[in-house]
């Protein structure tokens, strides 16, 4: 599968919101989590996204 601009853009839309609740759903498990952590945690995602689009992406030369 292919990751085109499209689907880096709506997963990335999608992790946004994600990353905001993290805090909610850790609370559930009486978690203590913060802001920072949630900051990093979607930094890291969003460093791990614009690799993968690199080594994946529409102007990639690998096929999958």
């Amino acid at each position: 599968m292919k990751l085109t601009k499209a689907r880096a853009l709506v997963i990335i839309a999608f992790s946004i919101p994600v990353a905001i609740e993290l805090r909610t759903v850790a609370g559930f498990f009486n978690i203590e989590l913060p802001l920072l952590a949630v900051a990093v945690i979607e930094f890291l995602f969003l460093g791990l996204m614009f690799v993968l689009y690199g080594l994946y992406g529409e102007g990639s030369e690998t096929a999958s």
